[in-house]
């Protein structure tokens, strides 16, 4: 035991760095990214200290770049030969060039690597251009176009019906949101006349474009016949058939600009329907009831489902 004492207090207890410390490190920023941007560049310098930069990249590195999204960038440094990084933390930096925000660091590999975590300033919604272009109607089959824009995950179109001429009418039906850059509107123009479509484009963090307005297009009677399904009946009730002979299982569809729900075997369902956790009415007719009060007593609101008290 006597022996084992002497060896351990023999042993100092801690070794003497011999290496010196990099010191307080200052680095230089330089971005080239705005909202919008499919490619972004990030330059990053020491400008004191004693480093270098091994590597740069952003973190959060997307498809496109949308606007509100603060860019993130991970730094490694590596410490000069016979330097160590002595600390690590805010204190540590300073930073020139772009604005940037401290997050996160740490040091590694006998600290001699510093990894470095940083954000940039948001970036500026208005730098990105979500116009949608080349709005056009497929009139033998009412089926909406436009041009794909780059930086869209999502679009919003809505029917719009006009009345002698005036470009300010109100939409027929919903608003529907797709990831295509067209819609069949076929099944829910309901009489002849004058339409038109308006689309807006919408991006991945839901920053909408503005409201694009397509040339007005004629619908007659003989169109309407031809575009549409028909509603047909047997002992057990009513179902619809599509115009390609297909019909609506288990779903919700559009017709004629109301809301029509169908069971697993087609039929369609009046009363309450329980939906994706909220609860809708259908009328005897079948069309879904929105902004009124059911038979029995209850509130449904604008997109039709049941208001809670």
């Amino acid at each position: 035991m006597a022996a084992v004492l002497s060896c351990l207090l023999a042993v100092p207890a801690s070794a003497k760095e011999e290496r010196t410390p990099v010191g307080r490190i200052t680095l230089n920023f330089s971005a080239d990214i705005q909202a919008g941007d499919s490619e972004a560049y990030i330059d990053v310098s020491v400008e004191d200290g004693s480093c270098s930069v091994e590597s740069a990249d952003f973190v959060n590195e997307q498809e496109y770049w949308a606007g509100g999204v603060r860019p993130k960038v991970e730094i490694w440094l590596e410490a000069d030969s016979d330097c160590y990084f002595k600390k690590s933390g805010k204190s540590a930096f300073t930073f020139t060039g772009d604005d940037v925000k401290y997050v996160s660091s740490s040091t590694k590999y006998d600290r001699e690597m510093m990894r470095l975590v940083v954000t940039l300033d948001k970036l500026d919604e208005e730098d990105e251009d979500l116009e949608v272009s080349g709005l056009i109607w497929d009139e033998d089959n009412a089926i909406a176009h436009w041009d794909q824009n780059g930086i869209a995950k999502k679009y919003k179109v809505r029917l719009c019906r006009g009345r002698g001429g005036s470009s300010t009418e109100d939409g027929v039906g919903s608003v529907h949101t797709v990831t295509e850059n067209s819609f069949d509107f076929a099944e829910q123009i309901p009489k002849a006349g004058n339409y038109y479509f308006k689309v807006r484009a919408v991006d991945i963090r839901d920053n909408l474009g503005d409201w694009e307005e397509s040339p007005w297009f004629e619908v007659t009677e003989e169109d309407l016949s031809e575009w549409k399904g028909n509603w047909k009946q047997n002992e057990r009730g009513w179902w619809y058939e599509n115009r390609d002979g297909s019909w609506p299982k288990e779903c919700w569809q559009m017709i004629d600009s109301d809301w029509y729900f169908f069971d697993s075997e087609g039929y369609m369902k009046t009363g309450w329907i329980d939906w994706n956790g909220k609860s809708y009415f259908c009328s005897e007719s079948g069309a879904m009831l929105v902004s009124c009060t059911t038979p029995d007593g209850y509130s449904v609101g604008e997109d039709g489902a049941k208001i809670l008290p």
